[in-house]
């Protein structure tokens, strides 16, 4: 009995510290930037985009107990709108304000862009939400949209709040923040990241050098479409705003677990028989990319690329044939936060072979990977 009266006046101890938050007159004031925002495609996020919509915060209270030793609901702030005013300040409304004792935690988690009304009806990318009585980390259910390519209901990026902590670019949470010593000109500020990954919002195409010299001074070969599936997406997924590292996503079990998104375009590059540009690179695509969701559900076939490209050769003789060729590879799941562009390279035999590369390496004369 004695054991079990220690035990309560423990639990009750900790309950009205967490209860305990008495505010002091110091703003909680925020700040934002966008990491990466130079490099990813046009469509998603960047600097002026995150002002344009803002950002959400969800904020604990715990005293003086840390995040990691107690479980608690956001009630300090449930997805706060931060907005970019006219003043170039970020700012919201009510303020909140640190704790009056210094000794207090507080913790911030936040993402982007802004949902005030998360609702699954096809329509929006931000589907659902954790909520203001829900314990624990929060988290933003996330779907793809149903047509990633359309330009009045977008493919959101989704980005998720960071702590940059270094010179190498490590972050954290924004966990266990207590009233800094000089509040007045203190911000937390938020590194937003990338939470999806993106590919093929850079395509090339090339002629090896085997094709270019058996054409020259007989034949062009015009290449008229590239068609690109991207097969057994996931088509929702949970980001959970506590993330070390990297994006936390988590599967939501659905009746609707995978997907295939379909690019298609038109294009007209000829690969000339005077054998002077035919293994010149031809970039077809640029910001047009697809984000997906990084992450296989357990149970579903492998996320792939199938790449199909239509063709004409035509011989000095005006005689000419059509055909195609195609090349599969795996999407990549460890590629959060990464823009990746795709290198075709048409072969003497007129097969397709590919590179995925990270844009921004400047690779190009890659070992390509085999057919499957």
């Amino acid at each position: 009995m004695t054991a079990a009266t220690l035990m309560a006046a423990c639990s009750n101890d900790a309950e009205e510290v967490v209860s305990g938050y008495v505010p002091s007159n110091n703003t909680i004031a925020f700040d934002a930037t966008e990491e990466g925002s130079a490099t990813r495609a046009t469509g998603m996020m960047d600097n002026s985009a995150l002002q344009t919509k803002g950002f959400g915060v969800f904020g604990f209270y715990t005293g003086r107990l840390t995040y990691e030793n107690t479980t608690v609901s956001p009630d300090f702030m449930y997805n706060q709108q931060v907005i970019f005013n006219t003043n170039n300040v970020w700012e919201y409304t009510p303020v909140k304000y640190w704790p009056n004792d210094n000794r207090d935690y507080v913790s911030f988690f936040a993402y982007a862009p802004y949902e005030a009304t998360p609702k699954d009806d096809g329509q929006r990318c931000i589907i659902d939400m954790s909520k203001r009585y829900d314990l624990g980390d929060p988290w933003i259910n996330y779907r793809l949209a149903e047509n990633p390519w359309s330009t009045t209901n977008p493919q959101v990026d989704l980005l998720y709040g960071q702590q940059e902590i270094d010179q190498y670019y490590n972050y954290t949470s924004w966990t266990d923040q207590q009233k800094p010593n000089n509040p007045i000109d203190y911000k937390l500020k938020f590194a937003f990241r990338h939470a999806l990954s993106c590919i093929g919002d850079e395509i090339t195409i090339k002629c090896s050098q085997e094709l270019a010299d058996l054409i020259a001074g007989y034949a062009t070969i015009n290449i008229s479409q590239v068609k690109i599936d991207y097969k057994n997406l996931t088509t929702k997924g949970r980001l959970v705003l506590r993330c070390i590292g990297s994006a936390n996503w988590k599967e939501i079990i659905s009746g609707e677990l995978t997907t295939t998104r379909t690019y298609t375009k038109n294009v007209n590059i000829t690969f000339p028989m005077d054998g002077t540009t035919n293994t010149t690179d031809q970039t077809i695509s640029t910001g047009k990319g697809l984000f997906y969701i990084p992450l296989q559900v357990k149970g579903t076939e492998t996320p792939i690329a199938e790449v199909t490209i239509t063709y004409t050769v035509t011989n000095n003789e005006n005689h000419s044939y059509s055909g195609t060729a195609s090349t599969t590879f795996d999407l990549d799941m460890n590629m959060e936060g990464k823009k990746q562009g795709i290198a075709l390279q048409l072969t003497k035999t007129l097969d397709l072979q590919h590179l995925v590369y990270t844009i921004g390496t400047g690779a190009t004369e890659p070992s390509y990977s085999p057919k499957r």
